[in-house]
């Protein structure tokens, strides 16, 4: 009959086993109560091996979290070293766990610190550059936190392509109000990496960025040249065909779009004829609401003398 009291072993094995079976909240538990029967037995690298699995599956790494992947490591680094850890389809060194994990905590700051706009980006994208060369250094090791918690085998080299992507979209989201061509040109830069990572969506809106970007065009109105479509200029509609009409100066660049219903406008002729729509438009709207309020005023007074 085995024993009602299990000892810090044969709770760390049915820890495991929930592990297994991705009971990963049971299993957490019974690691935690492993550590403690380990170190009641006096047992402390027991106690620490099973306390570095029961935070492995804790909640925070399992969401990535950058305090909790960061903690982990520590952990490892300080008190397992190079010891082999087996918490799931394969082994792993304490080691090489602590550092995948820093790369990771690395990997979840970076991609927060994107999505949130804030920051320089000349080094947010410098601190990414760095973060894919050292997941290059890695080759194909196996990422071991998306094979454990997802059943996926993911490479360290296959976090490279995406990583400088996003670090040339940082830099030429950042040069396109300014310089864009310089920002087509880290644009063109993330295509090919998206495509090296089989983005091919990602690819194409890249694509479409640097054909927006470094597209040139003269004013129609003021004839004034500019770059970036949507940042020096801008496509605005006209009610006639004007293909086929050229300025004065007769400039290479064109003023007319390829449909011939919309002409290019630099953002301060823009900002003007809209300008005035709007002026326009208030005046109409004054005159209509006078017009109506007179019309009103005429139909009140009628029904106050047929009352009378």
């Amino acid at each position: 009959m085995a024993p009602l009291i299990k000892d810090g072993a044969a709770t760390l094995e049915q820890a495991l086993d929930f592990a297994r079976r991705r009971e990963f909240e049971k299993a957490c538990d019974r690691f935690l109560d492993a550590s403690k029967k380990f170190a009641n037995e006096g047992s402390i690298p027991g106690s620490n091996r099973a306390r570095a699995y029961a935070e492995l599956f804790s909640p925070g790494v399992r969401r990535l979290e950058t305090t909790a992947l960061v903690n982990l490591s520590n952990y490892l680094t300080s008190t397992l070293g190079n010891d082999e850890l087996h918490p799931g389809p394969r082994s792993i060194a304490a080691s090489e766990l602590a550092n995948q994990l820093r790369l990771t905590a690395r990997d979840s700051n970076l991609m927060t610190a994107v999505q949130s706009g804030g920051g320089d980006p000349g080094s947010l994208a410098q601190a990414l550059q760095g973060l894919a060369n050292d997941y290059r250094q890695l080759g194909d090791q196996v990422l071991f936190l998306p094979e454990l918690f997802e059943g996926r085998s993911v490479t360290a080299a296959s976090r490279v392509p995406p990583l400088m992507a996003v670090s040339f979209e940082t830099l030429g989201t950042a040069k396109q109000s300014t310089d864009p061509l310089a920002a087509a040109e880290h644009f063109q830069t993330a295509q090919q990496y998206w495509l090296q990572a089989g983005n091919e969506a990602r690819g194409s809106a890249a694509a479409s960025r640097v054909g927006s970007l470094a597209f040139q065009a003269k004013c129609w109105f003021c004839g004034r040249e500019g770059t970036g479509h949507g940042i020096q200029f801008i496509s605005m509609p006209v009610n006639q065909d004007l293909n086929g009409l050229k300025g004065a100066d007769a400039s290479p660049l064109p003023s007319v779009d390829q449909s011939g219903r919309l002409v290019f406008a630099c953002k301060g002729c823009y900002s003007a004829v809209f300008g005035l729509a709007d002026r326009i438009a208030l005046q109409r709207a004054g005159e209509t609401e006078m017009r109506l309020s007179a019309r009103i005023s005429a139909l009140e007074a009628r029904l106050q003398l047929r009352v009378g």
